[in-house]
């Protein structure tokens, strides 16, 4: 069933206009979303284990943050498609705190 659905997305692609599908924007979702919660995930797990990566415990802590809500937003808002604010507004929140901390504890 997959491959019967890249099959069509593709040949629209290459021999026609890509029309906007369901389909084809699940699929793209789904990529994406996939896609950016797992790199927000390698990117929290890179900085939790490389702490000397960063100069306090506060601002290793704010960037881990900051990935594991981006991975969060990019899947639950971006895969799933669900309206959800607090993702969005904790990844605000955790960036905010990556200039806070490095502003206050200094380098």
């Amino acid at each position: 069933m997959i491959d019967e659905i890249l099959a069509e997305i593709f040949g629209q692609a290459v021999f026609g206009r890509l029309t906007p599908s369901r389909r084809a924007q699940l699929l793209f979702r789904l990529f994406f979303g996939l896609l950016g919660a797992a790199l927000g995930i390698a990117g929290a797990v890179h900085f939790a284990n490389r702490p000397d990566l960063t100069a306090s415990t506060a601002l290793r802590l704010a960037m881990i943050s900051t990935f594991v809500f981006l991975a969060s937003f990019c899947l639950f808002n971006v895969a799933l498609g669900r309206p959800w604010r607090w993702p969005g507004k904790l990844f605000v929140v955790s960036f905010v705190a990556v200039f806070a901390t490095r502003l206050l504890f200094g380098p």
